[in-house]
């Protein structure tokens, strides 16, 4: 999708960070699962690392690239058996740590023993995968109520991994409204359903599974929400891969506040001038809410004093600010063929690449390109789309 289709008129750029410099990395701590989701890009069901391998590929991996933020994941990472361990190794490096995690465990955990474990062991954010395509729940909405009651008792940082299928577009602004309540609700993580071994073909067909353009055109007629950033596709900078959305929302009245993608821009310059480092995982706006809210609204207006009535429509009923919070919204569109290239395009830089045979490796392909040991589950390798994405990540 061109970013020019979904925000016209709208100045906007792409955010490329140099490749040594891209900040996230995923870890797979063990492929078994508990579930099997309607979407899932996993084919390997059964390998579980040791935790010298895990330590290896973590050290491996901030080798190749100066992250601020490891995500652990699976498979279901809940089911290692030594997942306190691996958070803690990630801590001692200095990195923030968040875990990718269906949560049946902890929602099944009455006693709340794991998620002390996980919140004893250092673990910053959790992201709940949890949707319309797992059987297991049968109503998404009340499992993550029970969910986000449990993690506020932590204070821990709670995001939702949610995936938008085919027949079920529009459900972003419901989530939104649905949990912005909770204080430590902070994000959400939505992936475009699209199958994986039919996108990278070149008779693949866009048009039959959701598109950014309609999410987009949701969230802004609902919430009222313009992006922030977005980051490229390998091959096009104009065609997008993640579209970022940053704002500030009244959880009260659902009035918003977007982060212009200008301020952006000079926010993510000087953070990377002053730490040396491209930003990720920490919440920025989170350490003294009300002077980074009073000071982004401050700049924002400067640069545009239109915005001053949705600032103060923002504020309205807010309870001197406890009604506001700071949210992100990444909207993921996976790898597909580019007919005019005819090549495979994924996420430039692909910022949720993991270590597979000490090689960096997008999650969502690296069972058909980089398959664990050299056993490929799948019927064959697809040598041509492992050369152009190693090249493209500098593993050649």
């Amino acid at each position: 999708m061109k970013i020019g289709k979904i925000c016209p008129d709208y100045r906007i750029k792409p955010w490329k960070p140099a490749m040594h410099l891209v900040p996230h990395l995923t870890i797979e701590t063990n492929m078994t699962c508990n579930f099997r989701c309607k979407a899932c890009y996993n084919l390997n069901t059964s390998h579980v690392k040791e935790l010298e391998t895990i330590f290896n590929e973590i050290d491996t991996g901030l080798q190749k690239r100066k992250a601020d933020t490891i995500t652990l994941l699976g498979g279901e990472p809940t089911l290692h058996p030594n997942l306190g361990e691996i958070i803690r190794y990630v801590k001692s490096r200095g990195i923030i740590c968040q875990l990718l995690t269906n949560g049946y465990l902890i929602y099944k955990d009455r006693e709340d023993i794991l998620l002390t474990n996980l919140v004893d062991s250092g673990l910053d954010r959790i992201i709940l995968h949890v949707d319309i395509g797992q059987e297991a729940y049968k109503d998404p909405f009340e499992v993550l109520h029970v969910l986000f009651s449990k993690t506020e008792k932590f204070n821990l940082l709670t995001s939702v991994s949610w995936t938008i299928y085919s027949g079920e577009q529009g459900y972003l602004p419901n989530l939104i409204r649905e949990f912005s309540n909770y204080q430590n609700f902070d994000g959400i993580l939505a992936l475009l359903e699209k199958p994986v071994d039919r996108a990278i073909l070149p008779e693949f067909k866009r048009n039959d599974y959701p598109n950014l353009l309609e999410e987009h055109l949701s969230l802004h007629k609902n919430l009222g929400l313009q992006p922030s950033v977005y980051l490229p596709t390998s091959l096009d900078d104009q065609s997008v891969s993640w579209l970022i959305y940053l704002y500030f929302i009244n959880a009260k009245s659902f009035k918003t506040f977007c982060i212009s993608p200008f301020l952006t821009r000079i926010f993510q310059k000087t953070y990377l001038r002053i730490f040396k480092h491209e930003i990720f995982g920490k919440p920025p706006m989170r350490s003294a809410f009300g002077v980074s809210l009073l000071a982004t609204a401050l700049l924002e207006i400067f640069l545009k004093p239109s915005r001053t009535g949705s600032f103060s429509r923002l504020i309205r009923k807010s309870s001197s600010f406890r009604q506001l919070r700071f949210h992100y919204l990444a909207i993921q569109d996976g790898p597909s063929f580019n007919k005019e290239i005819k090549k495979v395009s994924i996420c430039y830089g692909c910022p949720d690449a993991t270590i597979r045979n000490g090689k960096l490796s997008p999650v969502c392909l690296a069972d058909r390109i980089n398959p664990f040991l050299r056993k490929s589950p799948y019927e064959e390798v697809h040598e041509d789309l492992a050369q152009l994405v190693f090249d493209h990540l500098g593993e050649s």
